[in-house]
């Protein structure tokens, strides 16, 4: 019955492909612990960064709740782990494979190594 409809069934075909294609916006994302942030480019490239303790958003947000503007001094940033690399999206989540130079004379984070996974659902979009 369904090949007397041939249109219909490539309309079908056609909206299954496109949904099932998953996507994520460029742009930067941090994760519902407020200390990770992901930087979506283009081309399936990526930047991560860590915070350890508070990040920039954790500090802006307190700054907004107390309603206090940016003063003088400086408010220092520990970065617990860095990379770059490339993502794929598979099932809703993000999988980020990270580069490695491993003629570094640094010990290797094995996060880098084994790389990261994050439900896309979970991430929230921030301006930076």
């Amino acid at each position: 019955m369904l090949l007397k409809y041939p249109i219909l069934v490539s309309f079908l075909l056609l909206y299954c492909i496109t949904y099932a294609q998953e996507k994520i916006e460029s742009g930067v994302y941090i994760t519902t612990d407020k200390l990770k942030y992901i930087t979506i480019k283009d081309d399936f490239q990526f930047d991560y960064i860590v915070y350890s303790g508070y990040s920039p958003y954790m500090i802006n947000e307190q700054r907004k709740k107390e309603k206090t503007s940016r003063t003088c001094g400086v408010v220092g940033y520990i970065g617990d782990l860095y990379g770059n690399g490339t993502y794929h999206i598979l099932d809703g989540k993000l999988f980020l494979e990270f580069k490695v130079d491993y003629l570094s004379s640094r010990e290797i984070d094995r996060r880098l190594i084994e790389g990261c996974v994050f439900e896309i659902s979970q991430l929230e979009k921030i301006e930076e």
